[in-house]
């Protein structure tokens, strides 16, 4: 069973590719497997900011109701 990366992990490795990619730590054999992760990396980030995003909609709904 694949464990599910916290947002702030998935961020992490996201930067170290994009740093990796800007600097000379990246060769064409590694380029495709690479941005394939960062797209998966930038999915993962993408649905917890928008399931965030959700909740707290969610709530301030809840509050304002009040």
């Amino acid at each position: 069973m694949k464990e599910e990366l916290s947002y702030n992990n998935a961020l992490a490795e996201l930067e170290a590719i994009v740093a990796a990619l800007r600097g000379n730590d990246c060769d064409i054999d590694t380029l495709a497997e690479r941005t394939a992760r960062a797209t998966e990396l930038l999915n993962i980030c993408r649905a917890k900011l928008t399931f965030t995003e959700q909740q707290l909609a969610e709530i301030l709904d809840k509050f304002e109701q009040q």
